[in-house]
């Protein structure tokens, strides 16, 4: 019993010992590394809140710019648009009035013309009197 015992429990013995150590010390490890873990997935998260706290800021400012930018162009258009329009306005008021001249002139000569024509009637039965 003494040969097994110094032959085979001993030596048995020691590696159980040994491999009961390492698998305890491996579980304390392990635990002292999900509470690293944890810490490092809080930090994440927080990372990641940051994260979308700037992104938001950064497409809020960025609406800010277009809506902005936009509303310039808008009213750059809008400008042009009443400055066309107010050429327009000026071009149909002259066209209105070189037709009334116009009109006013073809009316004195046609007047001139209705006056020509009955003094010219006029005179036809006078000279045919004559």
């Amino acid at each position: 019993m003494f040969t097994l015992d110094k032959l085979y429990y001993s030596p048995l013995g020691s590696f159980m010992d040994k491999r009961d150590a390492e698998i305890k010390e491996k579980l304390s490890s392990v635990k002292d590394t999900s509470a690293e873990v944890k810490q490092l997935e809080e930090q994440a998260a927080a990372v990641m809140r940051a994260a979308r706290a700037e992104i938001s800021a950064a497409l809020n400012q960025m609406k800010k710019e277009t809506a902005a930018e936009v509303d310039a162009k808008l009213a750059e258009g809008r400008k042009k648009v009443e400055a066309e329009l107010q050429e327009a306005l000026l071009q149909l008021e002259k066209q209105k009035e070189d037709t009334i001249k116009s009109l006013d002139s073809q009316i004195a000569a046609l007047s001139q013309e209705i006056v020509n024509k009955a003094n010219d009637r006029k005179q036809l039965p006078r000279l045919a009197s004559v």
